[in-house]
């Protein structure tokens, strides 16, 4: 890498635009479960704000940082009104479903490269820096599901979310070495898109656990266990035999003798 690493700085109105989409988001999914939930509208508007800031703030307290979101009353009340609008606007935003799903494949790709040139210009190494960026770009889920003490979305059998973002870390830090940082950057945002849309468009899914054919893992263990204990068992009788051999052979040589 040959020139230093500088923290990629989104446009504020991006930025501004990505709290917006994630807090809706949040929102919706909130009003959904509320019901059975018991989420109250009060529930809703705190689900909304954690959904949306949750990623950075998360990423910027792992960097020992003032959250970038705290420093301005824009990004909370951005958020706020974001869930108020889209549980009024619920239908009309389910029938532009595509355009938002887009829109959060791009600024998955985008907080990825935040988080991972931020962590990268602090001298973090890249496993480090990786870990970082992937968090910063998925946290907000995960802060969401737990709150809604559902499934967390991020480790359960779904279409690429996190593997799309780990898939353009590996891009970015890898052309790091070889390119200049605005092209692993936008590189990096290509290839998160791009794997993110394709996997909804032909419904790539993430493999269950099954996958990994555990049971038969479990079997070769077993069956290693037991060659091991019927060697340990040959190696003992025998040692025990051959000590009676050699005493029965001496006794008869001292017979005969």
């Amino acid at each position: 890498m040959s020139d230093p690493v500088q923290a990629v700085a989104l446009p504020h109105a991006v930025d501004v635009a990505s709290v917006v989409l994630g807090a809706a988001q949040g929102a919706l999914f909130a009003s959904q479960v509320a019901k059975e939930r018991k989420i109250d509208l009060v529930g809703i508007a705190m689900v909304a704000i954690a959904t949306g800031l949750g990623g950075g703030i998360a990423r910027d307290l792992l960097l020992n940082q003032v959250p970038a979101a705290l420093q301005s009353n824009e990004y909370v009340s951005s958020a706020l009104v974001a869930a108020v609008v889209a549980v009024g606007l619920s239908g009309a935003i389910s029938r532009l479903d595509p355009l938002v799903v887009a829109f959060d494949a791009l600024s998955l790709g985008l907080y990825l490269v935040v988080g991972l040139s931020k962590a990268s210009s602090l001298g973090l190494g890249s496993v480090p820096s990786i870990f970082i960026g992937i968090l910063s770009c998925t946290a907000g889920g995960v802060v969401r599901d737990l709150l809604l003490r559902t499934e967390v979305a991020m480790v359960t059998v779904g279409s690429f979310y996190a593997f799309a973002a780990f898939s353009g870390a590996l891009v970015y830090m890898g052309l790091l070495q070889v390119a200049n940082q605005g092209v692993a950057t936008w590189m990096a945002v290509l290839v998160t898109f791009s794997v993110r849309m394709l996997s909804i468009w032909f419904g790539w899914s993430t493999p269950h656990a099954s996958a990994l054919r555990m049971e038969r893992l479990d079997a070769s263990v077993e069956s290693m266990e037991r060659m091991a204990r019927s060697g340990v068992d040959v190696i003992l009788r025998g040692g025990k035999g051959f000590m009676r051999s050699d005493r029965t052979e001496s006794d008869g040589r001292t017979s005969e003798e």
